[in-house]
């Protein structure tokens, strides 16, 4: 009888050993089951194509590149550009503006005088008849360029501006141009010099 209640007083021991750490397992198991989820969104930066700088004469001491900007996934804008010291002293982003040859007071600028026709009034003075506009290069902060919209920087509208060149741009020739977007950061080009697009 006593061999039989020791067996079970053991028996009971063993069970109350692996009850707890089987509660313990099935805890941990449950802990570790979570998963978490996470999306990444990809932002596709705008995309730079046919840039391009006319050839400039022997004395010319500026030239212009121009290009085509498509818009990434979110709006952007250009807000600077450089090159190489040994192509020019520097670089602004420009716009091309049509600004009024004719002063306010009615008196005619040498534009004015050099580009419009004029007419004769009954005191013996001319007056212009006709006004050629003026197109005048500004320097800008920024050029906005839309998400999935393609800008186009050409002749008579926005371009990058080449001050000072070191030497005169060539037919054949090429040079790095880096393009600063406000939000894409810096991206390199490379600008063929030709005489048209």
């Amino acid at each position: 009888m006593k061999a039989r209640s020791l067996t079970l007083v053991l028996a009971l021991a063993a069970t109350a050993v692996v009850l707890p750490a089987c509660g313990d397992d099935t805890a941990s198991d449950e802990a570790t089951t979570t998963t978490t989820t996470t999306t990444t969104t990809v932002v596709a930066a705008p995309s730079i194509n046919g840039a391009w700088a006319r050839n400039s004469p022997m004395k010319a001491s500026n030239g212009a590149a121009y290009m085509e900007i498509t818009g990434g996934t979110s709006d952007d804008g250009i807000t600077a550009a450089s090159v190489d010291a040994s192509i020019a002293a520097k670089v602004e982003v420009h716009e091309t503006v049509e600004v009024d040859a004719a002063p306010s007071d009615g008196a005619m600028s040498s534009t004015t005088a050099m580009m419009g026709s004029t007419a004769a009034t009954g005191d013996g003075a001319t007056t212009p008849t006709t006004l050629s506009p003026t197109l005048e290069m500004r320097p800008v902060d920024s050029i906005a360029v839309p998400a999935g919209k393609t800008v186009v920087l050409k002749p008579g509208g926005y371009h990058i501006m080449l001050l000072d060149l070191v030497k005169p741009l060539v037919i054949g020739d090429s040079f790095e141009l880096t393009v600063t977007f406000a939000t894409a950061g810096e991206q390199k080009v490379q600008v063929d010099v030709k005489d048209a697009p």
